[in-house]
């Protein structure tokens, strides 16, 4: 069986450093481009199948297991909000008055790394 939390901190760091960049890098509905390619390369180097555009800038990604069972969906947003970052760090939106907030961008970010 597999250990959930191993596998957590398996990819601990890689999870924090694509949260980070995506982070620093939002866009608004419709205008997600530099996101999507960047959503399109780290699904190239998985076994899965791609459909995209879906709408304008979306994507479907299929997973095919190793045998028969049940099919799991899993939907995510990646556009951002027109509101300037109040907090500041290392990692915060380099696109003024555009930012990932509120927890609706953590859902999709953590279907993205899931």
């Amino acid at each position: 069986m597999t250990d959930c939390f191993e596998l957590a901190r398996d990819y601990e760091t890689t999870m924090i450093q694509t949260r980070r960049y995506l982070h620093q890098y939002p866009e608004l509905s419709f205008e997600e481009y530099h996101t999507h390619e960047y959503i399109l390369s780290k699904l190239h180097d998985l076994s899965c199948e791609v459909q995209q555009p879906v709408g304008r800038n979306g994507i479907v990604a299929t997973f095919k297991g190793l045998g028969d069972g049940p099919t799991i969906a899993l939907r995510a947003d990646f556009d951002a909000l027109p509101i300037e970052e109040a907090r500041e760090s290392h990692y915060q939106s380099r696109n003024s008055g555009v930012s990932h907030v509120w927890s609706r961008w953590s859902y999709g970010y953590s279907t993205l790394v899931s």
